[in-house]
């Protein structure tokens, strides 16, 4: 898979985890985060079945920086 293939999944899996955790009402910010990054880890895993985090990771940011997705 392209690297802007795999940027398109990974930016879908965003704005839909966004939008899933943004539709109701959290206690608190971290468990809203924490949600976010359940859901947006699972779309990427049923999205690129075939793929490791570490390489999702590495094809977003090759240059190694640590960042959120």
């Amino acid at each position: 898979m392209h690297k802007q293939d795999i940027q398109i999944v990974v930016e879908g899996a965003r704005e839909t985890a966004d939008a899933i955790v943004g539709a109701r009402e959290w206690r608190t910010v971290e468990d809203a985060g924490d949600m976010r990054d359940v859901i947006f880890w699972d779309l990427l895993s049923k999205q690129l079945p075939d793929m490791t985090v570490a390489e999702i990771m590495s094809t977003l940011d090759p240059g190694g920086a640590r960042t959120r997705c």
